[in-house]
């Protein structure tokens, strides 16, 4: 597998398609799965932010980070505003240096993603801990090497719509 850039011209991406990777992202977040199986699963919604700030910043901003992240925080019952204040963060870090990341390859791009999730869980942390809670573990640190690794291969599921096809 090939970890450079797509050296093609692709279509446009459409708004529908893009609020259509959100539902099926949070979806996936509200799938109910074994005790502990969670432990491994990284943040779907966070990810796809990240690609979406990262490949198209004028139509994903920080604004639709934090309505995702409100809207996370509804459907897992969590402290309301949590996600939303990582997200935000998340998705302005990424947005200051969106020009960078856009001209690395996927592996670059990767590392990038991991710095950026480890700092949403972080947060999350740092909230949950503030707020009175218990540290929850090591552990709560592997989705997001999880998500990294998935990077290239949600990259190239994300193109294939838009990639233009030889007749």
């Amino acid at each position: 597998m090939s970890f450079d850039r797509p050296k093609e011209l692709l279509k446009p991406v459409k708004r529908r398609f893009i609020l259509f990777t959100f539902v099926i992202a949070i979806l996936i977040e509200l799938v109910p799965l074994p005790h502990g199986s969670t432990r491994w699963l990284p943040d779907f919604v966070g990810l796809l932010i990240l690609y979406w700030v990262i490949n198209q910043p004028r139509r994903v901003s920080i604004g639709i980070a934090f309505t995702l992240g409100l809207i996370a925080d509804v459907s897992t019952a969590g402290l309301f505003g949590q996600h939303a204040l990582a997200y935000s963060v998340t998705a302005f870090l990424a947005l200051s240096r969106q020009r960078q990341l856009v001209m690395f390859n996927l592996g670059q791009q990767a590392l990038a993603v991991l710095g950026l999730m480890m700092t949403n869980q972080i947060i999350m942390v740092v909230v949950r801990m503030i707020t009175g809670s218990a540290f929850v573990g090591w552990s709560y640190f592997l989705p997001p090497l999880v998500g990294a690794l998935l990077w290239p291969l949600l990259t190239k599921l994300m193109l294939m719509p838009y990639r233009h096809h030889a007749a």
